[in-house]
């Protein structure tokens, strides 16, 4: 298994846009730890409580820019003053359900809001690497009851205004990349995971935040899709797949999802938290949103053999983490402490 290089990452100017979400939080600690330099460009967190604030981020890393990305005079100006040797770009509206209410705003944040970045890119004169962080429902989903598992090669797709702004994102980033890009020397990826879980996200209509703010509220759990199956796996999972993308010489897409010998579904995550959390209780519901896909899985292959990556906690070793991450948080101990434990034994250090 690949490494993530104290020597490659120590004072690297790195911009992560989204840098005050769940997964971006989780990537300025990784980082902070490994000696980067780390700049933000994001909203202000959107959840109360939120990862961001429990991790004192506001202040812990160089520098932060609360700003919208669909801002591009605003976004030039940033980038030129940061001039970054690599960017992370995981800004977004991450929430299918939301784009069904507000797909305007969807395709303006995921599209046009990348086509920013892209746009304000082509003024850096350092920048060596961009890792565009989409996702796995990016792929042309037809919901065969077939199980398939997704390469990186096949066919972008969505059917709800998410998946198909995240199809767009990955056309718009390839035509700049070969158009633009190419000719200054930017390595430009993206990376596409599945359904990522841990501690510190309190977004709606996420199983993993639904079920443990079901159980601090002890009010009884709406579940739409008992059987949907999902890439399930752990933040710094994925993280570590990102700075190991970053690291390497690599471009193109990328798949990052679990080592599955088996598929997941949502009743089967419910049956493993409910046998820590004996209080947890849940209703089927039908579900409002018709066009969500129901299976999701990743084909790896292709990261497993030339980034080396592959992902170090299993599902139960991820709920486990998850589990004792939010039992933590209720029970009021310290959260920030507990979070860089989990990141030291992740990455044994």
């Amino acid at each position: 298994m690949n490494k993530v290089s104290k020597k490659f990452w120590k004072n690297k100017k790195v911009l992560i846009t989204g840098h005050s979400g769940f997964m971006g939080s989780w990537l300025c600690l990784v980082l902070k730890i490994y000696g980067a330099k780390i700049y933000g460009i994001s909203l202000k967190p959107n959840t109360k409580p939120s990862i961001f604030n429990l991790m004192n981020l506001k202040k812990s890393i160089f520098k932060n820019y609360f700003m919208n990305i669909n801002n591009l005079p605003k976004l030039k100006k940033t980038f030129i003053s940061i001039e970054p040797d690599i960017i992370f770009h995981l800004a977004a509206q991450p929430l299918v359900k939301l784009s069904i209410s507000n797909p305007i705003e969807t395709f303006q944040t995921n599209v046009m809001g990348t086509v920013n970045v892209c746009e304000a890119s082509r003024e850096l004169k350092k920048l060596k690497k961009i890792i565009f962080i989409t996702t796995d429902k990016c792929y042309k989903n037809t919901n065969s009851k077939k199980v398939r598992f997704f390469k990186e090669n096949d066919e972008l797709g969505g059917n709800d205004p998410y998946s198909a702004s995240k199809a767009c994102t990955e056309i718009a980033i390839n035509a700049y990349k070969n158009i633009f890009l190419k000719n200054k020397n930017v390595n430009v990826s993206t990376a596409r995971a599945g359904n990522i879980v841990g501690g510190g996200d309190w977004a709606k209509d996420r199983l993993i935040p639904d079920i443990y703010r079901s159980l601090e509220s002890k009010k009884i759990l709406k579940i739409r899709y008992p059987n949907a199956t999902r890439p399930w796996q752990h933040v710094l999972d994925v993280v570590n797949g990102y700075i190991l993308l970053a690291q390497s010489n690599n471009s193109g897409a990328w798949n990052f999802g679990p080592m599955l010998k088996k598929t997941f579904k949502v009743k089967n995550i419910l049956a493993e938290i409910k046998k820590k959390n004996v209080h947890l209780n849940w209703k089927f519901e039908e579900p409002t949103i018709k066009q969500e896909s129901i299976n999701l899985n990743l084909d790896t292959k292709k990261a497993q053999k030339v980034l080396k990556w592959k992902p170090k906690w299993d599902i139960n070793k991820t709920l486990e983490q998850t589990n004792n991450w939010y039992n933590q948080y209720y029970n009021n101990k310290n959260i920030k402490k507990f979070t860089i434990n989990q990141i030291m034994e992740f990455y044994n250090l």
